[in-house]
Order: C-alpha cells, then sequence, then structure tokens
C-alpha cells in the first residue's frame, strides 16, 4: 500500500483518461515503447521510480504523471494490455513501411503501396503495381501512373534536353541583337525608330498616307481604330455647344470683336452633332504610328526628316516615340497591341481619308506572278487575258532582262495550263522547250521540218465556212510572201502571181466550188514554178523563183508540212537560217501558226522575239499587225519583243502594234530611245528616270490605264531554266558533263 505521503504527490489519472496520450514527438514514442518492452510488477515499483526522479518543471511533471496513470491503468492480465500491444504493432508496421518507401524511392526498384482504409477490425489490405523501365514505357500503352517518381522526373529532364536542341520559330526569326535607347534602337544591322501622330488640319485630303505608303524606304505602318460610342459623344457634344455660345454672348456684351476660331469651332461642333443625331456620322478615335529601318544612324535621320516634311506640308504633326521607344516598336509590330495610346477624335469622313491602300496595286486573284511591285513590295498578280486584249510587247535594251522576262512568263502561264508557241531567232528557249517537254522545231535549210505556206486554214470545229473564201484569203497571204521573196512587186507581176496561184490550186482539183478542199493534196512553190513558167510574161518571176525550188534555198518552202502543233509548248528556231530568209520564215511560221490557232479555241499565247526583223519590211509588218488585231477572237495573245526600239518604232506599223496591245514591260533603256519612249507611252520625268537608272529585271509594268515599278523575280528552280547569262549557262554545261 501506498504512504500519505505518495498518495499527495502522485495525483490519480483521470477516469476518462486515453490510453494514447502519451506526449508528443520523440517522448511519445518513447513512452510506447517502454509500454511494450518493460512489464510492470506493481505500482509500488513505479511509485519508486517516481520518487527518484526529481521534476525540474511543471510539463515535464504532468509527462510523467501521464506515464504512470498509463502504467496504472493497465495491469497484466487485463484487457486493456491486450489493446496496447496492438496499437503497438500497428505503429511498427508502419515504421517500417515507411522506411521501406523511402529506400524504395532512392534505388526506383519497387512500387508504392497503397494502403486500404482500416476496418472495424483493424485489418489491412494492400495492392502493388507493376513497374516498367524507361527505356520500355511507351505512353500509348503504358499509363503514367506506372512510373515512379524518379523516372518520372529522368523523363522530363530528358524530354528538356531534347527540345533544347531543337529549333523553334522564335530561334528563326529573332535578330541577332537588340539595343534600346532613348530615341531609337538597333535591331541586328538596322537602325530603327518609331513615331506617332499628335494632331491633324481641320480637313484632311483623301490619300494623305499615299506619300508615306509609297515612300521609297521600308517602313511599318498601324492604325488603330476604336468605335465610340454616338449618344456620349452627342452629350459631349451638346455641353460644349452650349459653353460655346455661352462664350459667345458673354463677348458680344462686352464688345469685343467675333473670334472666328471660336465661331468656326462652334459650327464643326453642331453639324457634326447633328450628323450624329441623324446617323449620317459615327465616332472614332484613331492613332497612327509609324516605324522607319535604314542601315546606320545618318541614313535614318534623313529619312526621319523627310517623313516629318512629308505629313508636315498636310499640317499632320508628328513626333518621335523618344523614352518609348520598345513599346512604340511593339506597336507597329503586326500583333494588334497599341502601347503608345496616343489617339485623336474623327467621325468618318475624315477617318476614311487615312484608308492606306491607294498605293498603285496590280494584284488579283486570277494570273500569274510577274513580279514585285516597287512602290510598296507588293505582288504583281495578273491574267493578261483579262484586258480588253491579251497582247503584249516588251521593250529593253541588250542585256535589261527581256528575254528572262518572257521565258518566266511563258513557264509560268504553262503551270496554269496555257499554251505557248515561240518564234525564237537566237536559239534561247530550247533548255525551256526540252525542260517542260515540249516541241522543238529547228527551221533550217538543213533540218527536215517543212512547212508548206500553201496550205489552207482550216475553220473551227462545228464552224461552216467557204472555200471561196479560204482560197481568196490563202492567195493574198501567199501573195505577200512572195513579195518578201522575190522583192517588191509591180502591179503587173502582182496580177500575173494571182492568175498563177488560182491555177496552181485548180490543177490540184481545187476551186471555188469544191465542198471539202481538205481531201486533196495542197500544191507547192515547185508547182507554181511550172505555172508561171507557161505564162505570158510570168517566166521572169519564175526564174527568180528558182532560187528557193532548185536553187541555194530549195527545200526550205517547197515541200508539204510534217510539223504538229499538238504539245503545250512548241518552239521554232531560225537561228540557222540566214539573214535573208529570216523574215520570209517568220513570215510563212506566222501564218502557219495563224491558220492552226482559227482550227482550234484554245487559250494561248504566241511569243514574237526580235519583232522588228518583221517590221521593217512593208508585208510582213502588215501582216504581224493583222495578227495582233485579230488575236482576241481565237483567244491568243501576242508578245512581241524587241530591243531596237527606234527601228521598231520608226517602222510604219511598230506603233499601232503597240497601241493594240494592252500590256506593256518597258525594261532599262538607253538614253538615246527615251525620247521616243517617252512620247509614246507619256511617260513622266520620274518614270523616265526610273527607266535609265533601273538594273537588270527592274522597269515599268503597264496593264491597261494602270503602272506599276516593277522588280522581276524568279524561284532558283526557275533561275536554273530561263537563265541567258553566257557564264550560268557554261557552268551549268560543264556541271552535266
Amino acid at each position: 500500500m501506498p504512504t500519505e505521503e505518495n498518495t499527495t504527490t502522485k495525483p490519480k489519472a483521470p477516469a476518462n483518461a486515453s490510453p494514447l496520450s502519451f506526449g508528443g514527438g520523440e517522448r511519445g514514442n518513447t513512452s510506447a515503447n517502454n509500454i511494450g518492452t518493460e512489464p510492470i510488477n506493481s505500482a509500488e515499483k513505479i511509485a519508486d521510480e517516481k520518487n527518484l526522479t526529481t521534476p525540474k518543471t511543471e510539463e515535464k511533471t504532468e509527462t510523467k504523471t501521464a506515464e504512470i496513470n498509463i502504467h496504472n491503468a493497465v495491469k497484466p492480465g487485463s484487457k486493456g494490455f491486450g489493446f496496447l500491444e496492438s496499437i503497438k504493432k500497428q505503429w511498427q508496421k508502419h515504421v517500417e513501411k515507411n522506411r521501406a518507401k523511402a529506400e524504395a524511392r532512392k534505388k526506383g526498384e519497387i512500387a508504392t503501396e497503397k494502403v486500404a482504409p482500416e476496418s472495424k477490425k483493424t485489418s489491412t489490405n494492400t495492392t502493388q503495381k507493376t513497374t516498367i523501365d524507361i527505356e520500355d514505357f511507351d505512353p500509348k500503352i503504358h499509363k503514367a501512373s506506372q512510373l515512379t517518381a524518379s523516372q518520372k522526373k529522368e523523363i522530363l529532364a530528358q524530354e528538356k534536353i531534347l527540345h533544347q536542341g531543337e529549333i523553334d520559330l522564335v530561334d528563326l526569326v529573332a535578330p541577332s541583337s537588340m539595343e534600346i535607347s532613348t530615341t531609337g534602337m538597333k535591331m541586328g544591322d538596322q537602325c530603327i525608330r518609331s513615331f506617332y501622330v499628335y494632331n491633324y488640319p481641320r480637313f484632311l485630303q483623301s490619300g494623305w498616307l499615299n506619300q508615306i505608303i509609297n515612300f521609297d524606304a521600308r517602313i511599318d505602318l498601324s492604325l488603330f481604330i476604336y468605335p465610340t460610342d454616338p449618344s456620349r459623344m452627342i452629350k459631349v457634344l451638346r455641353k460644349k455647344v452650349a459653353e460655346m455660345l455661352s462664350t459667345k454672348h458673354i463677348n458680344e456684351k462686352k464688345g469685343l470683336v467675333n473670334d472666328v476660331s471660336l465661331d468656326t469651332a462652334l459650327q464643326d461642333a453642331q453639324e457634326l452633332r447633328i450628323k450624329l443625331q441623324q446617323g449620317q456620322e459615327k465616332f472614332f478615335q484613331l492613332g497612327v504610328y509609324i516605324t522607319v529601318y535604314a542601315e546606320d544612324e545618318e541614313k535614318l535621320k534623313t529619312i526621319s526628316k523627310q517623313i516629318e516634311t512629308i505629313l508636315g506640308g498636310q499640317l499632320v504633326m508628328v513626333r518621335p516615340a523618344d523614352f518609348q521607344v520598345e513599346r512604340a516598336f511593339n506597336t507597329t509590330l503586326p500583333q494588334a497591341t497599341d502601347d503608345i495610346e496616343v489617339f485623336r477624335n474623327m467621325n468618318t469622313q475624315p477617318l476614311s481619308t487615312a484608308f492606306p491602300f491607294l498605293s498603285s496595286d496590280l494584284t488579283s486573284d486570277r494570273g500569274i506572278l510577274y513580279g514585285i511591285n516597287r512602290h510598296n513590295n507588293s505582288l504583281i498578280i495578273f491574267d493578261r487575258f483579262q484586258l480588253e486584249n491579251a497582247n503584249s510587247v516588251i521593250f529593253a535594251k541588250s542585256g535589261a532582262g527581256k528575254s528572262y522576262t518572257i521565258k518566266l512568263e511563258i513557264l509560268r502561264s504553262l503551270m496554269m495550263g496555257t499554251d505557248v508557241i515561240i518564234l525564237d531567232p537566237e536559239n534561247e528557249y530550247e533548255t525551256l522547250t526540252q525542260t517542260v517537254g515540249g516541241t522543238y522545231i529547228n527551221i533550217s535549210l538543213n533540218s527536215r521540218q517543212r512547212i508548206n505556206p500553201f496550205d489552207l486554214p482550216k475553220p473551227l470545229s462545228g464552224e461552216e465556212y467557204n472555200t471561196k473564201d479560204l482560197l481568196r484569203e490563202n492567195i493574198i497571204t501567199i501573195t505577200g510572201l512572195l513579195g518578201l521573196m522575190l522583192g517588191k512587186l509591180t502591179p503587173v507581176e502582182e496580177g500575173i502571181i494571182d492568175r498563177a496561184l488560182i491555177q496552181v490550186y485548180q490543177v490540184k482539183g481545187i476551186t471555188e466550188n469544191t465542198e471539202n478542199p481538205y481531201e486533196y493534196e495542197m500544191p507547192t512553190m515547185n508547182d507554181l514554178k511550172k505555172i508561171l513558167t507557161g505564162i505570158e510574161g510570168g517566166q521572169a518571176l519564175a526564174t527568180r523563183l528558182e532560187k528557193y525550188t532548185e536553187g541555194t534555198f530549195s527545200g526550205l518552202f517547197s515541200d508539204q508540212t510534217n510539223v504538229d502543233l499538238d504539245s503545250g509548248l512548241v518552239c521554232f528556231c531560225i537561228r540557222d537560217l540566214e539573214d535573208k530568209l529570216r523574215p520570209i520564215a517568220m513570215y510563212i511560221l506566222l501564218n502557219f501558226i495563224w491558220n492552226r490557232v482559227r482550227s482550234e479555241l484554245k487559250k494561248r499565247i504566241l511569243v514574237v522575239d526580235e519583232a522588228w526583223h518583221l517590221v521593217q519590211y512593208e508585208d510582213s509588218g502588215r501582216f504581224l499587225h493583222n495578227l495582233v488585231k485579230r488575236a482576241r477572237k481565237y483567244y491568243l495573245g501576242i508578245s512581241t519583243i524587241t530591243q531596237d526600239v527606234e527601228d521598231f518604232m520608226g517602222a510604219s506599223w511598230g506603233k499601232p502594234i503597240i497601241t493594240n496591245s494592252s500590256m506593256q514591260i518597258l525594261l532599262r533603256q538607253a538614253p538615246s530611245a527615251m525620247e521616243v519612249l517617252q512620247k509614246t507611252f507619256n511617260l513622266t520625268d520620274q518614270e523616265r528616270l526610273l527607266l535609265l537608272n533601273s538594273d537588270v529585271g527592274q522597269g515599268l509594268f503597264f496593264a491597261g490605264n494602270q503602272h506599276v515599278a516593277i522588280q522581276i523575280i524568279a524561284s532558283y528552280g526557275e533561275d536554273k531554266i530561263i537563265t541567258t547569262n553566257p557564264e550560268e549557262i557554261l557552268r551549268q554545261q560543264e556541271k552535266n558533263e
């Protein structure tokens, strides 16, 4: 039995003491372990142990008292002893499980275990998850939950390393460096400065931004338009009108001179208020921001001064965005963010004058790309068949890029399904023809290809025809050809030839009454010579014709036709012909092509290079002019190319051909030819200087009433096909060998 002294120092345990109130932290764990490892023999032993320990603080005394109460409450053999022992076992399992999880996380060898909720009988259920190696992990098959935390971290680290080695869009567009100062910025090798418009005149002219848009410098222009509630503005204007009327009445009472500026402001406010109320106008806020670029600071200052002068001349005041350089630059980027927020109130009418798309523009949704508009760097995409006629002329000095330009047009027209026929006087189009799989026909004395000028033209399919009209038309054409071959004919000689041509067709069975003349064999130049020999007065003509039938030039124009035009691109080369035979060959080829064009309605382009060979002769020039006038009816566009502008314009048929061509391309010109071109095309002095100072591939592009400065451009692949530079051609030939 304990003594009275011990009883007073040892407080009794409360009746509702919890068996888990051991204390906190390490002390609680120690008490729990002591309960399970040291048996309690008697309460006296516990009291003796308590007396040996002198409490130093009230906290320690309370904790020890709790332990003593627990020991006193649990006796060996009691029911409470088994309950505490089960708690001890669960605690030990919990500690061991946490230790195993920590080791598993470090090694990454086993998956975490998930403990099921404790049941009333304190039974636990655990489920294990199978783990896989990182190398075998497939996101399409496996789940992310099958990976341990360390495996997930390793995969993320590997993906980060992978993405660091990839090229991002930001890496492609970002400059190499950027330096920002108080008045401007330098991005790479470009110096940049931004401006904002802060004041406008009372009246704005339409297209006041046109000079800025077409300015010969790199400029970014941003316009921000903010709609405003008209009802709110009507209230503001009503108040302003009342204030101005009051001011005016006060001035009148004081006998002051009438203020003109006040009357003007009052009139504008009243008119605007009325239009807003009637719905005729709307109200907006306009912000205009400009960013200019230059290669160096000096050029940037010059351009900036010119911008301020151009706008200042229209009383539009601009100011550089100093100390707001980066924000102003971001405002002019195509991201629709206004970081400057400098506005001016405007109604609909003056706002419409700021419409930016007023520059010369030849961009449409149909056609082919001809080049870049040098005014505003827009694309010149145009369809020549949309004009009044599809004819065109190209004038340029030697080496200015006229052949390069027409080859580029041919190549891109073929991609749009247009057939092309070329008269090539210098063998410049052979590579292009072979590349696209076209037909290349070499017309020379030694070639096998022959064209018979006596072939009758075939009518369009389904169209009625009259043999008499076909004969008359072809006889007139052959008479013009004989004028080139035999020289100028007298009226008597023309009559003899006319009678001989009628007889030569009759010999073959073709007369005015023949129903189907195409069933008969066509006559040739040899047949005409025989007929002339038997006609009185025709012997001299037959003698002059002998060199084309039996002499040096025999065979070229005296055999049946063996040439076809079924290919998409057909090129006739006449380079190997004598200079005297070139106009004759071009005349025959044009007549042959014209007959084929009339027989089938199809979208075609006929290219006549070095056309001055034809227009210097009366008969061939007249024939080319007739083709140009009649080509539109047969869906044909004729491209006339020449470098001898003065000879072409000096010929009697040169200017009429230009007049009947709706599209013209003028590239760099010689100073001696500029006076003729300026008068013919009504060029301004600025356009005249532009042609004189243009580089290769630069010039003026005329399409109807519109004309712009053009820069001819081609892709790398196109350039390899159409280049006319002898050095590049030689390099390609050596590479192919």
